[in-house]
This record gives structure tokens, C-alpha cells and sequence, in this order.
């Protein structure tokens, strides 16, 4: 083999080595991402959408980025990252953390400002999601990066606001038909203006004429006479007979003796269904 084919050798294989470092087409090729919300566009909350917890606008570092970073708190508890009108610059091995501090570059940096890596970049450009873990503690991770992990480069940071209260479950407990086969999930929230609301998920029942939602003052309302004679709040007609709802509470109900949720047929004095109350697990 001549000495000048062993360096075209040479210089294709270092040539081929340094394409894989760096991926240079990469900077040139969108991605281009749109997700709806988790669980999609009209997915039901607390009151009138996903909780947003904290958010911040993203400003460029190694590369332009723009768009907001919003985390919200979803009805069963999870978190999810959010982000909308998001737009950076694409490239090898970028993962989106939240980080502990403001981080330029640097691997050892990150790692002495401490990060949680909420996994690779779906796209460059549109609105996406990204799963938070549970024990994420939000008052320390506070800021949202975009770092290429191959070469430590912070592409882009969004500082977040300091998260605001959210809706705490005080009570649950889980439906067991009484005159209608029933399932699902009655859970209490504690909002952050102090309002209480009554959240039905995973809700299955029996249509019916003039049916209520009773909230009733003993344990577990089993029968038609247990309601009757322990009494109960009316919190209005249901809904509906399948799917997630919300009803409101009165403001400063006892919960210690309000102990159990009442799917009631008025017309009839017909119990369809109770779901005993106590305390929440999470």
C-alpha cells in the first residue's frame, strides 16, 4: 500500500471519528416536537387546568433558546416539565436537567451544582413534556437547562419563580356500589386559597333521575337509613355518571365528621353508591 494511500486512509478514519464527536449536521437538521398536555387537551384538574407550580423564560448561552419552561402538578400528583414556544439549537447528546445553580459549562460545574437529568432533548423546536421525579424538591432545583452532555456546553437556562403552593389531598377513599354496581375514586383537596373540592377519578356509575352528591356524617354510609338519620351536605347534582369531576365544599366543613361521599337518588331514597373517607396516602 502506497504512503499516500495510507494517509487518505488515515484522514478518512479521523475525519469519520471527529463527524461522530460532534455531529456537525446536527446544528443544521430541526426537530421539531408537539405535545398536548399529559393526558391530553381537555384532561380534567383541580379547577379549570393542570396546576402551573413555577415557571421561567428561557434565555440563550452556548446557543440561542428561547420559550417558557412551566412545571405543573397534575391532579394524581405528578409533575411534569413543560415546555411551550421552546426553540434552541440541536446537537449530539443534549439532555434537559434541572439544575441546582446557574450553570455555564463545564461537566465538573454541573456536578458540584447538582442536577436531576429529566432525559434527552425530544426536539429543538416545539412544546413537550418531561416527567419529574416525585422526590424532586423544587426549592432547590430551580432552574431548567439544556446541556449537551458530550461537550458540558449549557445551551440555554430558564430561571424558575419560587414554587407556589399546591393543592394538598386531606381525604380519599375508594367507591363500592350499594344499589349500583360503582367504582372509582372520591379524593378531598385542600387548595392553596384555602377552598376545599371534592374530586371524583377513575368515576363509574348508573344513570338515574334527580341523583346527588352527598357528602355524609358517619364512616361508611352503607344503607338508606344510615344517611338519613346521620345527616349530610348536598353538594349538588352529579355530574355525570362516568368520568373525572370536581364539586365544591362549603367553606369550613368538618371533615372529622363528614366522614363518608353518597351517590343518593332523591327521588327514590336510593343509595347507589359510598366511598368511605380517610386519611390521604400521598
Amino acid at each position: 500500500m502506497s504512503k499516500r494511500n495510507i494517509i487518505i486512509g488515515a484522514g478518512v478514519i479521523v475525519l469519520a471519528v471527529l463527524w461522530y464527536a460532534f455531529r456537525p449536521e446536527l446544528l443544521f437538521i430541526n426537530k421539531t416536537v408537539s405535545e398536548e398536555f399529559p393526558g391530553g387537551a381537555a384532561m380534567a384538574s383541580i379547577e379549570k387546568g393542570p396546576m402551573a407550580v413555577t415557571k421561567g423564560n428561557f434565555k440563550g448561552l452556548a446557543h440561542e433558546t428561547k420559550g417558557l419552561a412551566s412545571i405543573y402538578q397534575l391532579p394524581d400528583g405528578k409533575r411534569t416539565l413543560r415546555l411551550t414556544e421552546f426553540e434552541t439549537s440541536n446537537g449530539p447528546d443534549v439532555h434537559v436537567y434541572l439544575t441546582a445553580a446557574e450553570i455555564d459549562k463545564g461537566n465538573d460545574a454541573i456536578k458540584e451544582a447538582g442536577f436531576i437529568d429529566l432525559g434527552s432533548m425530544k426536539g429543538n423546536k416545539g412544546d413537550q413534556n418531561y416527567d419529574i421525579p416525585a422526590n424532586a424538591d423544587l426549592n432547590k432545583y430551580k432552574n431548567v437547562t439544556i446541556w449537551c452532555a458530550r461537550f458540558g456546553v449549557n445551551f440555554g437556562q430558564a430561571a424558575l419563580a419560587a414554587p407556589t403552593s399546591m393543592p394538598v389531598r386531606v381525604a380519599e377513599g375508594n367507591f363500592r356500589g350499594i344499589a349500583h354496581e360503582t367504582k372509582g375514586m372520591a379524593s378531598i383537596y385542600k387548595l392553596p386559597d384555602g377552598k376545599q373540592v371534592l374530586r371524583f377519578s377513575g368515576f363509574e356509575t348508573s344513570n338515574g333521575p334527580d341523583v346527588r352528591i352527598y357528602l355524609v356524617a358517619a364512616a361508611d354510609a352503607k344503607d338508606n337509613d344510615t344517611v338519613t338519620k346521620a345527616g349530610f351536605i348536598d353538594l349538588g347534582s352529579i355530574k355525570g355518571n362516568i368520568g373525572d369531576q370536581n364539586y365544591d365544599l362549603p367553606a369550613g366543613v368538618d371533615l372529622s365528621k363528614y366522614r363518608a361521599v353518597t351517590v343518593w337518588c332523591k327521588r327514590f331514597g336510593v343509595n347507589f353508591a359510598t366511598a368511605p373517607l380517610g386519611s390521604a396516602k400521598s
